[in-house]
């Protein structure tokens, strides 16, 4: 019970203080203090869009840090706030209050969810994983498979390790176009064409490892290279399934920018109901 008599002395106190400050200059404070408010939120917003557009974890992670920085201060003001808008009893004031705290809440969970989806930048993570190591391994698989190619005269042997190149090559580019895709059965239908170029690649080298036609070393090089590949591969696909960078930039543009709109709008009507008694005071 001590915490709640602490609790309730300190209200009081604060309500004491609100009440000796003359009418006048604590209309103005408020008046003051929703301005910061709408402030601070705009750029809350700005810093959340930042975040979702970053090319790079660390600005991602910078911009979002600054848009919880801002959130923090929102909630300062509306903290200095209350007491002021409470000590004048201004039923309007109150409601209008109330109504933007209701919309307030709603845009910090939104925001929230929001962040962590922008920090997450599995899509990003995919691009880069796909175009550096998953390049890198392809190159190095098709470059082994074209010496392969000029140390045989055996057409078959030759047409097969063209074959699982060319099978090889065309996964790259479905792999870029899976990153940005949003919808889940588009993902599911590359997928399958990238398991069954797979499955061919497989086939082929199988075929050329049968024909005894290659050396060994280079078979050897060529199925760790491949190996490397289908790894990085397995990698791009699952984080490009979380897709947290093409969730993040939807929610920003569409639920984050409604939330905000209702939250500028009842900042709005808070505003003019605490001018009103600022009129009312003169």
């Amino acid at each position: 019970m001590q915490w709640r008599t602490i609790g309730l002395g300190a209200a009081v106190m604060v309500l004491a203080a609100c009440h000796s400050e003359p009418s006048l200059v604590r209309q103005t404070h408020k008046v003051h203090l929703v301005n910061a408010i709408r402030q601070t939120l705009l750029e809350s917003v700005e810093a959340e869009k930042s975040a979702v557009l970053a090319t790079t974890d660390e600005e991602s992670q910078a911009r979002a840090q600054d848009s919880q920085r801002s959130t923090a201060e929102i909630n300062r003001l509306r903290g200095e706030l209350r007491p002021l808008i409470v000590a004048d009893g201004r039923q309007e004031e109150i409601d209008r209050l109330g109504a933007f705290d209701t919309t307030w809440s709603e845009l910090e969970a939104v925001d929230q969810r929001l962040l962590a989806l922008a920090v997450a930048n599995t899509n990003l993570k995919a691009t880069q994983l796909s175009a550096r190591e998953g390049g890198a391994a392809l190159n190095r698989f098709v470059e082994v498979l074209v010496a392969m190619q000029h140390s045989t005269n055996e057409p078959d042997t030759i047409r097969t390790l063209s074959q699982a190149s060319v099978a090889a090559l065309r996964i790259q580019p479905l792999l870029l176009v899976h990153i940005p895709m949003a919808d889940a059965t588009d993902m599911t239908r590359l997928e399958q064409q990238i398991h069954e170029l797979s499955d061919e690649v497989d086939r082929n080298l199988a075929a050329t490892r049968a024909s005894g036609h290659t050396s060994p070393a280079q078979l050897e090089q060529a199925s760790q290279a491949w190996a490397e590949f289908q790894r990085v591969a397995a990698d791009v696909l699952r984080l490009s399934r979380q897709n947290t960078n093409v969730i993040s930039f939807d929610v920003s543009i569409h639920e984050k920018h409604d939330k905000t709109k209702q939250c500028l709008s009842a900042l709005t009507a808070l505003l003019a109901a605490v001018e009103s008694g600022s009129q009312a005071t003169r």
